[in-house]
C-alpha cells in the first residue's frame, strides 16, 4: 500500500494498471492496529471493481478515531470491494456493505480474506438505490460512501436513498475526489444543491485525515439531516 500513500495516493493507485495487469491484483490497504487488509478487485465488472482513492482516504480516516465506531452499526452505500465497511468493521463496528447483485461475489470474498481480522462484524447485501430499504431499518449510527459521485442519473436515487436510510442521529460521511474533467463538476454542483435541501454538510479539514492518507482533491464531508421545526 506504500504507493498510495502521501500527498496524492491518486497518482500512482490502481486506476493506472492496465486490465491485464489488474486481473489478478489485491490491494492491500495498511493498518495501524496489525496486518494490512488484503482487497481483491477485478479486471472487468466497472468501477465498482476497483480500490479507488476516495476508498482509501475514508478508510484511512475511520482508523485516526474522530467517530467512535465500535458496537456501532454501519451502512456502506456503494461498498464495491468493501474497502472502507471492511475497515469499520475492524475498528469494532457492526457493518452492512452495500451495493449491487453483480457486486456481491467480490464483496463476500473480500469480508472471507479480511475476516479474522473482524473484531465487529460484516454482512454483504444488496441495495440498488431508490428502492425500498425496509430490511435496512432501523436507520444506522453511520452511512459511509466513498467515490457515489459521478452518474448523473443516479443523483436521485442516491438522495431518496439517503433520506430513506437516515435517521435524526445518523452520521454520513460521504468521501469523494473532486474531478475537472466534462461533467464532473457539475453533477458534483447539482448532488450538494440537492442534498442540501434536507441535509446539513461540514467538511472535515485536510489536517483532520489520515497524515498520510490525504490529497488536496479528495474531500470527506460529515453530514446529518436538517432538524425540523414542528
Amino acid at each position: 500500500a506504500a504507493e498510495a500513500r502521501a500527498g496524492r495516493p491518486r497518482e500512482e493507485g490502481p486506476r493506472r494498471l492496465s486490465a491485464a495487469a489488474m486481473a489478478g491484483f489485491v490491494r492491500e490497504l495498511e493498518r495501524r492496529g496489525g496486518p494490512a487488509l488484503r482487497l481483491e478487485q477485478r479486471a472487468a465488472g466497472g468501477v465498482g471493481c476497483v480500490v479507488w482513492d476516495a476508498a482509501l482516504v475514508l478508510a484511512k480516516f475511520l482508523e485516526t478515531g474522530a467517530c467512535p465506531l465500535a458496537r456501532r452499526d454501519v451502512l456502506e452505500l456503494g461498498a464495491g470491494t468493501g474497502a472502507v465497511g471492511i475497515m469499520a468493521a475492524t475498528l469494532g463496528a457492526n457493518v452492512t456493505v452495500t451495493d449491487l447483485e453483480e457486486l456481491q461475489e467480490l464483496l463476500m470474498v473480500n469480508i472471507e480474506n479480511n475476516k479474522h481480522l473482524v473484531t465487529g462484524s460484516v454482512r454483504a447485501k444488496v441495495l440498488k438505490w431508490g428502492e425500498d430499504v425496509t430490511e435496512f431499518q432501523p436507520p444506522p449510527d453511520y452511512i459511509l460512501m466513498a467515490d457515489c459521485i459521478y452518474y448523473e442519473e443516479s443523483l436521485e436515487p442516491l438522495l431518496k436513498t439517503l433520506k430513506d436510510l437516515t435517521g435524526p442521529d445518523t452520521c454520513v460521511l460521504c468521501c469523494y475526489e473532486q474531478r475537472t474533467m466534462g461533467k464532473n463538476p457539475e453533477i458534483e454542483r447539482k448532488y450538494f444543491e440537492l442534498l442540501q435541501v434536507d441535509f446539513e454538510l461540514e467538511k472535515i479539514p485536510l489536517d483532520k485525515h489520515d497524515e498520510e492518507y490525504r490529497s488536496e482533491d479528495i474531500h470527506i464531508l460529515n453530514i446529518h439531516r436538517k432538524q425540523t421545526v414542528s
